[in-house]
């Protein structure tokens, strides 16, 4: 939607309400974030975090909501981008 400025504080008080190390809340966390990068037009720093993301997540959380994030994401970088989280998506 293009306000990612508010999109960066609401990350910040979500993680800071999740003291708890949740594994599943803390990737669509950084998911998000990675979706604000590229919106902000920084598709490296998305595409690197995202990847990032992924190949730190255990398996079992590979699946539903963070996958679907993460290959929309994808689908919407180009180039380079592109191709570097398609390579961590298919890993």
């Amino acid at each position: 939607m293009g306000r990612t400025r508010e999109a960066y504080a609401e990350r910040e008080a979500a993680l800071a309400l999740t003291g708890s190390p949740s594994v599943m809340t803390r990737a669509l966390l950084a998911m998000d974030a990675a979706t604000c990068l590229r919106a902000d037009g920084d598709h490296t720093a998305a595409a690197n975090m995202a990847a990032n993301v992924w190949q730190q997540l255990p398996e079992a959380y590979r699946d539903g909501l963070v996958r679907s994030r993460a290959e929309a994401l994808h689908e919407a970088l180009s180039g380079h981008a592109h191709a570097q989280l398609g390579e961590a998506l298919a890993g």
